[in-house]
Parts: C-alpha cells; sequence; structure tokens
C-alpha cells in the first residue's frame, strides 16, 4: 500500500478544468469558491474532485488527500468528509489510508 503524498494531478495550484454548467458559479479561477448545499450539486461537484484529484487504483496517505483538497478550497477537511460520506473516496478502517472509490459514484 502506497501513501506517495502526491495527488493524480500532475501540476499543483487550481484545476485546470473547472465543471461548466451548473457548477461554473462555485468557482473562481479554478478554486471552489462555496460547496453546493443542493445535494445533486454536491453530488457532481464531489464526482469532478474525485476524477481530478485522484488517480483509481492507488492509496493517499490523509496528507496527501488534504494537500490535493487544499488547491481546491481552504475547508479541505469538510471536502475529505463530504467524499467520504458520499462514497465518492474509501477510508480503511483506522484512517491512515484513503482511495478513490470503484464501483460507486465515480466508477
Amino acid at each position: 500500500m502506497s501513501t506517495t503524498p502526491t495527488p493524480a494531478s500532475p501540476s499543483p495550484g487550481p484545476l485546470p478544468d473547472s465543471p461548466a454548467g451548473p457548477l461554473a458559479h462555485h468557482f473562481r479561477d479554478g478554486r471552489l469558491m462555496s460547496i453546493p448545499r443542493k445535494q445533486a450539486r454536491r453530488a457532481a461537484l464531489l464526482d469532478h474532485l474525485a476524477r481530478t484529484l485522484f488517480a483509481q487504483d492507488r492509496d493517499y496517505a490523509e496528507q496527501a488527500v488534504n494537500d490535493a483538497l487544499s488547491t481546491v478550497h481552504e475547508d479541505h477537511a469538510a471536502l475529505r468528509r463530504h467524499l467520504v460520506e458520499g462514497g465518492f473516496l474509501v477510508r480503511t478502517r483506522d484512517g491512515s489510508s484513503y482511495r478513490r472509490a470503484t464501483g460507486g459514484p465515480t466508477g
């Protein structure tokens, strides 16, 4: 199990491909300005973040997850919690490792 602290996105900083459509107004200059309150929009956002920031079949230490999410929004803990609770990231029982979910919301 690898815990190398680098996100799937090779370049640090704002997301290069901020989502269009109903989520676009939540982003400015590639940074997430607000987390959507509506469940469907939040799910779309979390799916986008999971697919953009985390590679499949790779384990991430908590700090690596925090670092990746911090490139998008200052409240990385809230995003991490939403990703886990929404089934987009899977956390090991002891909380030491995370992995992008397979067969779930992000496929």
